[in-house]
């Protein structure tokens, strides 16, 4: 069981045959004693903006190593958003060696929002929301109770419905639903108690998912000659950080900066094997990606029924996957996910009804150009062909169902998270699930260096609500190669 849960909670990579086995994450066939030693690192630099940790040159600095962050008791319930957890205190994540830059996400709450729809429902329950508080996981929505003569006929049945038949699915997070004493009202979810920040919880994030060429390729600090640090800016809104319960006061939250620390686990082996592969590797190469980000403005008015062109760069870059998403301007603390989502085209019917001239479902059509070709012969407007080249880029499948993806469908539950209605989002002014999983991955596979001209974003949106604006965001994952040398970091984008 113990095998089968870390394959299925660790994402393995392709490791570059350059790299030594002392240094890849994944087991290694030895009789030789392993020493792990834990260290508690407070930062060298700290603020409700920026903190800033400095590793100590020593071992093989384990990728699951874990930094820890708080807020400090707010007065009324909260929560973190449910897509990205407390990684929504982090706008920024660098990771540098001397003064060169390894890796850096730039948006990185926006990102952990997309990769989080690749962690399984369980993981998520079991483990994500208790260390991290992120949670997007379902469950049936079984009626055991008798129910109105409207509500049966929504349902499609008639009589009492019972507790052997589900008509609907909603979030899950291990707690029951509150029923209301009135039949006609929804039931609702509430957060555990240990996720209210009124409590003060601490949460970890690790190291591998603040920088993800971790996940294949540990450090060997213990073979390098200048400093190594990991910079974090935090998000600049404080009401960006956490969403509050429905009717409760708006979170201003603030970093508890007296829990803001670094849970470092540093790898020992003998030290004569450790000298002896420095002495046989002077030179260890390391193939990885760092991750471009850029936004813009968009308006519903003027993009609907438009196609749009946007440059997203990437010039005499290799660039292996395109991410893009949409957020609505207006959406603040009072949701489920607060700026953390990708919005959807709108959805405009309700069950049982006959398509119509005014009950439809919004779309979106996409493309991207690059090397003065379209990625795709024809526009992808479908959005199953759309969620298949999410799942194409990533290697896996989102878990997440079609309402949440692209608003189409009409069984997700009416029941309230913290008083939000979860069958609705894809509205600018909504709170809800309804929509928010819009994120749109593109695999560029011709393994081609990218042109003076750049990438180029084709998109229509047809249906997109016009309650206010909205920022398109997208991530260019770019190829990149460290060298260690002698102990000394080069890097350089491919």
């Amino acid at each position: 069981m113990s095998d089968e849960v870390q394959s299925s909670m660790v994402e393995r990579e392709a490791v570059a045959p350059s790299v030594p086995d002392l240094l890849r994450v994944s087991p290694m066939d030895t009789t030789t004693s392993t020493d792990v030693e834990t260290s508690i690192t407070d930062p060298v630099v700290i603020s409700d903006n920026f903190c800033r940790f400095v590793l100590l040159n020593k071992g093989i600095l384990h990728s699951h190593s874990k930094v820890t962050l708080g807020v400090k008791p707010e007065a009324a319930s909260s929560f973190f958003p449910l897509t990205t957890g407390v990684a929504s205190l982090i706008q920024r994540a660098a990771l540098k060696v001397g003064g060169k830059t390894l890796q850096e996400i730039d948006g990185y709450a926006y990102m952990t929002a997309y990769k989080n729809m690749f962690i399984s429902n369980e993981h998520q329950k079991e483990r994500e929301q208790v260390q991290s508080a992120k949670c997007i996981s379902h469950e049936f929505r079984y009626f055991d109770r008798s129910v109105s003569a409207t509500l049966n006929a929504v349902a499609g049945e008639t009589g009492t419905l019972c507790n052997t038949r589900a008509f609907t699915y909603g979030l899950s997070n291990g707690k029951e639903y509150k029923q209301n004493a009135s039949s006609a009202l929804p039931a609702r979810l509430n957060h555990h108690n240990y996720l209210n920040l009124k409590n003060g919880p601490l949460f970890q994030i690790a190291l591998s998912d603040l920088f993800p060429m971790l996940k294949q390729t540990q450090l060997p600090l213990y073979m390098m000659e200048e400093q190594v640090s990991i910079e974090l800016t935090f998000t600049s809104s404080v009401f960006d950080r956490a969403c509050s319960a429905q009717g409760a006061a708006d979170p201003a939250s603030l970093i508890d900066t007296s829990n803001v620390q670094f849970v470092a686990d540093y790898i020992y082996y003998p030290q004569e094997m450790m000298e002896a592969y420095r002495r046989a590797n002077p030179v260890i190469n390391i193939n990885h990606f760092d991750y471009r980000h850029s936004k813009v403005s968009v308006s519903a008015t003027s993009a609907s029924g438009k196609t749009l062109i946007r440059n997203l760069g990437g010039a005499g870059r290799i660039v292996t996957k395109v991410i893009t998403g949409l957020q609505a301007d207006q959406t603040d603390n009072e949701s489920i996910t607060n700026q953390y989502h990708s919005v959807s085209p709108e959805r405009h019917y309700s069950f049982g009804q006959a398509p119509g001239a005014t009950n439809f479902n919004g779309s979106l059509t996409v493309n991207v150009r690059y090397n003065d070709r379209f990625l795709y012969p024809i526009d992808v407007v479908n959005p199953s062909r759309q969620f298949h080249n999410t799942a194409q880029a990533e290697g896996m499948v989102p878990f997440i169902t079609r309402e949440e993806f692209c608003a189409e469908g009409v069984a997700l539950t009416n029941d309230t998270f913290e008083g939000y209605t979860q069958n609705s989002g894809d509205a600018g002014d909504e709170k809800g699930v309804l929509g928010r999983f819009n994120w749109l991955a593109y695999r560029l596979n011709r393994n081609e260096r990218i042109n003076s001209r750049g990438i180029e974003y084709f998109y229509k949106y047809e249906g997109l609500n016009n309650q206010g604006t909205y920022t398109q965001r997208s991530w260019l994952e770019l190829a990149k190669l460290t060298t260690l040398r002698d102990g000394y970091i080069q890097t350089d984008l491919l």
